[in-house]
């Protein structure tokens, strides 16, 4: 157990343009910042049966205060009355709060079709869901966008080669992905809930509406920051705001001023790394791979990390996911874990 103020973060995982809560680095200023929406993420379809399983997960300790970025603002309600007691509401900080609307569970539908069916060529597309429509039964609406999701990544793996019995396991990994990220904002949307009882900080970009109305807040209180969306989480001005508001909790700690070097441009070393710096090149349509490069800042995305996996298990003839991919998403790193997999296969096979 820590004797460190425990501040619980509520912050969608994977990669996206905007800074993430952790950029603000509040484990150096003396707390210990616990991440909520952690895998398996829940499946429950509204904002309050949503947080009650998150709820379940959390250890005895009491948090000092919830902080939730965007479209986890309704959770970060629903759990901070979950954990009220007898000393009291739980403070929220809220960075850029925002609802989910139908047009926005719309949109991202449509980004990740956009993802899944990505650069195959003269792929079926089939017809796109009535999301709007579908959102009403959102039990139906969840399993139609994974049965869609499905087919479409099929379509597109098909495209280039690849056949079911290939990418059964790959698309069940990726599809199920999204479909957490889909029942997430579904439950986002279904977000009827009493308002918040204690202190709310929302600390906002310049772009933001600085109405939270919605919220239902009597103890609001609103600080804009002039920078863009994405560097919000990343701001000092923001950390600043979010320290104040919760000062006197803990003693500030020393910073960590350590700074890692990454080795992008050294050329590939190793036979496994030259391959597999080959294979990336193929994939993701680039020139040249450093051996410290990441497939992901590279341009990859899920469909075509599931196209690299689906080649090197052609390749090395050795089992492992796209997770693996996603764990492990340097060049070096990969090609160390690979040669990892083909020495046990070929281990097992002398036995």
């Amino acid at each position: 157990m820590s004797d460190k103020p425990l501040l619980l973060i509520l912050d969608y995982p994977g990669r996206r343009p905007e800074a993430h809560i952790s950029e603000m680095h509040l484990d150096r200023s003396g707390f210990e910042c616990q991440e909520v929406l952690t895998s398996p993420m829940p499946t429950a379809l509204t904002t309050p049966a949503y947080a009650r399983d998150l709820f379940a997960r959390l250890g005895p300790d009491r948090p000092v205060a919830l902080i939730a970025y965007c479209a986890t603002a309704p959770l970060a309600v629903a759990m901070a009355a979950l954990l009220a007691g007898p000393v009291g509401p739980v403070p929220i900080v809220l960075l850029d709060p925002q609802r989910t609307p139908p047009s926005e569970i719309l949109h991202e539908y449509h980004e990740v079709v956009r993802q899944v069916e990505g650069r195959a060529p003269n792929v079926e597309r089939p017809p796109l869901l009535d999301i709007e429509g579908l959102l009403a039964t959102p039990e139906t609406l969840v399993r139609r966008i994974g049965e869609d999701l499905r087919l479409r990544a099929r379509l597109a793996l098909a495209a280039f080669g690849f056949g079911d019995a290939d990418v059964s396991g790959p698309v069940e990994n990726v599809v199920g992905v999204y479909v957490e990220w889909i029942t997430f904002l579904v439950s986002a949307h279904h977000d009827e809930q009493p308002p918040p009882r204690g202190p709310v900080l929302q600390v906002i970009s310049q772009g933001h509406p600085a109405d939270a109305g919605w919220l239902g807040a009597t103890d609001l209180r609103t600080v804009r920051v002039p920078c863009d969306r994405p560097e919000l989480a990343a701001n000092d001005q923001a950390r600043a705001a979010v320290l104040e508001f919760l000062h006197g909790v803990a003693q500030p700690v020393p910073a960590d001023g350590g700074v890692r070097e990454r080795d992008a441009q050294a050329e590939p070393l190793t036979d496994t790394e030259l391959a597999l710096a080959r294979m990336w090149a193929e994939v993701l349509g680039v020139d040249a791979v450093g051996r410290g490069d990441n497939f992901f800042d590279l341009g990859g995305d899920s469909m075509l990390a599931t196209r690299l996996v689906l080649s090197a298990r052609r390749t090395w003839n050795v089992e492992f996911n796209v997770r693996v991919l996603v764990d492990t998403p340097v060049l070096k790193d990969l090609a160390g874990r690979i040669d990892v997999l083909v020495g046990a296969s070929t281990s097992g096979s002398r036995r």
